[in-house]
């Protein structure tokens, strides 16, 4: 196993990742960690159109944040430059859109504690109002 860098990684399926990377010699894979997509937009700023790019999930469908792919299914992998580095890593760092709630301050209405009766009450209420 050889020693772990942050790289663009470009696929043979098109796709471009970003990663924390680990060559694995013995099998010829890399050891992909925390994989994020690299996703084209284009924005029209002050009349002028800007191209850049966003990070998504690689793999949305999941939980694991390692994975393995084969070199055959890689057409280059470069270093990342520190800039990109550090929007990889705040890219990490941020949770989704999730209100943050802790068990402390839930409430019956909230669905935390109630019977099933009250909560069927209280959707139908709802219903009713729309």
């Amino acid at each position: 196993m050889e020693e772990e860098f942050y790289s663009t990684v470009k696929l043979t399926s098109g796709e471009e990742l970003i990663a924390k990377i680990c060559y694995l010699t013995e099998e010829n894979c890399i050891l992909l960690d925390r994989p994020m997509l690299v996703e084209k937009i284009k924005q029209k700023k002050h009349g002028k159109e800007i191209e850049g790019f966003i990070l998504k999930d690689w793999i949305s469908s999941t939980y694991e944040t390692m994975f393995i792919v084969k070199m055959d299914q890689i057409i280059t992998l470069v270093e990342l430059d520190d800039r990109i580095k550090r929007f990889y890593l705040k890219s990490l760092e941020e949770e989704p859109d999730t209100p943050k709630v802790s068990p402390g301050n839930l409430t019956k209405k909230m669905g935390y504690l109630g019977s099933v009766n009250e909560t069927k009450k209280f959707l139908e209420d709802i219903y009713k109002k729309s």
